[in-house]
């Protein structure tokens, strides 16, 4: 895990090996300054699929849904924010 003060905003640290993602760290996008961590991992549970394009622009499904805090709700796709209508 990468330190939480290296943690930039808009910036995702993806952490597993040459083939394979475990994790994805970044800042919440509301600006309440917490650190998302999401598993990659279908072994653990929850967790969320990544996909990056030819531009290294993140997708992450489904939508994130912090349940504690700032209780954002949210989609990632091709590196944008899409805030979810409540």
């Amino acid at each position: 895990m990468p330190a939480t003060e290296s943690i930039e905003d808009y910036v995702m640290f993806v952490v597993g090996g040459e083939n394979f993602a475990k994790w994805a760290y970044f800042r919440c996008p509301c600006g309440c300054g917490d650190v998302l961590s999401l598993s990659l991992m279908k072994s653990i549970r929850p967790n969320w699929k990544l996909k990056v394009d030819q531009n290294k622009l993140p997708t992450i499904y489904p939508s994130i849904w912090k349940d504690d805090g700032c209780e954002s709700h949210f989609w990632i796709k091709k590196g944008r924010v899409m805030w979810t209508p409540f």
